[in-house]
């Protein structure tokens, strides 16, 4: 008899053992997996959030590159720098600034009429910004985007009167771009050489 009690005893410890969690202990686990995957999403969030403007500002960044390389290209091309403060008035004007100066005109490659690149400030959603534009005899267009402000552009033109010397242009290049209201720096420069000289 003491035996059966024994294994009964045995057998209703082990039902006992068995039944499953409590709510207190389903509650906890619950709420510790909540907060968890809260925390996740939110880190998730401000990652995605960065990526965003990590690209904003590398497409603007990139937009700026382009508009250097372009004015670049189109400056070795090019023949009679004329280095002032408006477009020269001759085809066959040339001016040098050692000092710098904010527009640039020139005779490019298989061009028969001068176009130029100025440093201008546009009025933006009201705020005055500055920005490049390409100019040729009858208008002006923008190249960069309007999320770039560019604060500085000055060219440096040495040796475009002299016909037995290659001319060189001296470019420089500084602004911020504007990514949710935090701006951030730039500063590009480069030297364009003559190419048919």
């Amino acid at each position: 008899m003491k035996i059966k009690k024994q294994q009964k005893n045995k057998i209703f410890n082990l039902k006992k053992n068995h039944n499953g969690f409590t709510l207190i202990e389903l509650m906890v686990a619950t709420s510790i997996f909540v907060i968890v995957m809260l925390l996740s999403m939110s880190s998730l969030l401000v990652l995605i959030n960065e990526s965003k403007n990590s690209r904003t500002l590398r497409s603007a960044i990139d937009n700026v590159n382009f508009s250097m390389e372009s004015i670049t290209r189109s400056i070795r091309m090019g023949k009679n720098y004329y280095c002032g403060g408006t477009m020269a008035v001759g085809v066959d004007a040339t001016n040098d600034c050692p000092s710098g100066e904010t527009f640039i005109s020139f005779i490019p490659q298989g061009g028969v009429s001068r176009v130029g690149y100025r440093l201008t400030t546009l009025n933006i959603n009201g705020v005055s910004q500055g920005t490049i534009e390409k100019c040729d005899t009858s208008s002006c267009v923008p190249i960069v985007s309007p999320d770039v402000n560019i604060e500085k552009l000055k060219f440096f033109v040495k040796g475009s009167a002299f016909d037995n010397t290659q001319a060189s242009v001296y470019i420089i290049i500084k602004g911020t771009v504007l990514v949710k209201s935090l701006p951030t720096s730039f500063s590009l420069q480069t030297m364009a050489s003559q190419r048919n000289f």
